[in-house]
């Protein structure tokens, strides 16, 4: 399958993720959130060439995941950036859209800022 050739995919432990979060902040004092560190330690393990950088990108903030965050041995749970202080008291929204491609398309095009 062509997709195969393109693509690859990683699972990572709860463990090994809190792992990820420590070591990273160790090494560099740069602290991770979950799906990050997730992410860090599936690029690690799927990258197929070292002459090739790997990039990952950030997904999350850790101050959204504070007992993560603890676990991977943080004294102090981390403070949201100034734009976001009221992040849990905002009100969440989402939309549940169908399995379908076509019905996910359209909602992606009709809601795009442009």
């Amino acid at each position: 399958m062509r997709a195969r050739e393109l693509f690859t995919s990683h699972g990572v432990s709860d463990e090994v993720t809190i792992d990820v979060i420590r070591s990273v902040f160790d090494r560099t004092e740069y602290l991770l959130d979950p799906h990050t560190a997730i992410g860090v330690e599936a690029a690690r393990k799927t990258r197929r060439r070292q002459d090739i950088p790997m990039v990952i990108l950030a997904t999350a903030h850790p101050a959204k995941f504070p007992e993560a965050v603890r676990k991977a041995g943080q004294d102090t749970d981390p403070t949201l950036p100034h734009h976001m202080q009221d992040l849990f008291e905002r009100e969440e929204r989402y939309t549940v859209l169908p399995q379908d491609l076509a019905k996910v398309q359209q909602f992606v095009a009709a809601n795009v800022r442009k």
